[in-house]
């Protein structure tokens, strides 16, 4: 055998053994990705929608958002204002005609007073 010979295999051996690797790791990866262990940063579904919360319990909407920020009593209404990542999500609720107190209406506000105040849709879908 030539001295250079072996030289040249081990490198064609090492090569081969990093792409069958890297196959593996593309293949794991993809696994992963399938069974939602990884969040998939091309997909464009919204967290949330107006209709996830308008006609609402309460109850509903601390169950998607967990508890609110601040709550005050309005009368036969609730003032609620839950933090989100890039805004504020107010919540009013009425009663209903069959008197069960519902979300009658949302609004986005900024984080942080002074900010722009966001897009509702934007919003809601940032989550």
């Amino acid at each position: 055998m030539r001295p250079g010979a072996k030289s040249v295999r081990k490198i064609i051996a090492g090569v081969a053994i990093a792409l069958v690797s890297a196959c593996a790791s593309t293949k794991e990866a993809n696994v992963v990705k399938e069974v939602g262990l990884i969040s998939d940063p091309t997909s464009s579904a919204p967290v949330f929608q107006q209709d996830d919360f308008l006609g609402a319990s309460s109850g509903a909407v601390d169950a998607l958002l967990g508890s609110p920020a601040l709550t005050r009593k309005e009368g036969n209404g609730e003032y609620r204002r839950y933090a989100l990542s890039s805004c504020s999500l107010i919540v009013i609720l009425y009663p209903d005609e069959t008197n069960e107190i519902s979300v009658a209406h949302i609004e986005a506000t900024a984080l942080n007073s002074g900010e722009e105040k966001p897009d509702l849709e934007t919003c809601l879908a940032a989550g």
